[in-house]
């Protein structure tokens, strides 16, 4: 019997090139559709990053406009206390003195998602590079305006200044302070079934009740070298922080109508 070999003829050149543009086309597309997938992903991505770092921004907005507001009362008030020091010439009446505001109200800065865009590398998502920079430089300024109002001005008010207050206070108006701060919490509604309880903070209040405090007038020279510094050096770091607090709200303004006409989808 007859055995009949199959004959394997070479391929021929062409068929090699064609095998290889249709792997090497195939690898291509593979790729792009990768890099397709992953631009889309990318893009919702930084959308997702950039709608929160607004809303943040928009927040902090309105926490500048209450602590401007605020500020601003409590200027007027402790300049107009500082310069009833500085006129008067005897009898001080430290009622007066003591209706200066002694607290300081902080900028807490909401950058939350500025953070962990940066930490994380995700700034590289934002391809509008004016979208980027107005981002970098409200952030930066936000920085600033925390530290100034925290690190400076909080600092200095909770410390020198109350220090310094505090050591010619006299202790009726201490004590009528110390329980209207206490009253004026929320957590006091856990005493207000006790009547022990509202009755000894009525009575610390009613402490003042009918009385006048006169500051000793062989005091007034040192009252004055003591105290109108550290008011003016309050109201000196309330100024800095407003200043601030304007130059970021105007950043954010910036950066908010940039990205309303540019970057909404």
């Amino acid at each position: 019997m007859e055995v009949h070999h199959h004959s394997h003829h070479p391929k021929k050149w062409k068929e090699y090139i064609t095998e290889f543009l249709m792997l090497f086309l195939a690898v291509s597309l593979g790729f792009m559709a990768e890099n397709i997938r992953e631009g889309h992903i990318e893009k919702e991505r930084s959308h997702e990053l950039v709608s929160s770092f607004i809303r943040d921004v928009e927040l902090n907005i309105v926490l500048m406009d209450s602590l401007i507001l605020s500020n601003k009362k409590s200027l007027l008030k402790s300049d107009s206390i500082a310069l009833y020091i500085v006129k008067t010439k005897k009898d001080i009446d430290l009622n007066l003195v003591y209706e200066i505001p002694v607290l300081s109200y902080r900028y807490l800065n909401n950058n939350d998602t500025y953070d962990q865009m940066k930490s994380s590398g995700s700034l590289r998502y934002v391809k509008d590079t004016i979208l980027l920079r107005k981002m970098i430089e409200y952030s930066n300024l936000s920085k600033a305006t925390e530290f100034r109002s925290v690190t400076q001005e909080y600092d200095y008010t909770k410390n020198e200044f109350q220090n310094t207050l505090n050591k010619y206070i006299p202790i009726e108006i201490a004590a009528n302070k110390h329980s209207t701060s206490i009253t004026s919490i929320k957590f006091h509604k856990l005493f207000s079934s006790d009547s022990n309880h509202v009755k000894f903070f009525q009575e610390t209040k009613n402490l003042v009740n009918g009385k006048t405090f006169m500051l000793d007038n062989a005091m007034l020279p040192t009252f004055k070298k003591e105290i109108v510094p550290v008011i003016y050096r309050k109201t000196s770091l309330m100024y800095a922080s407003m200043n601030f607090m304007y130059m970021t709200r105007r950043s954010a303004i910036e950066l908010l109508e940039y990205y309303k006409t540019h970057n909404q989808h």
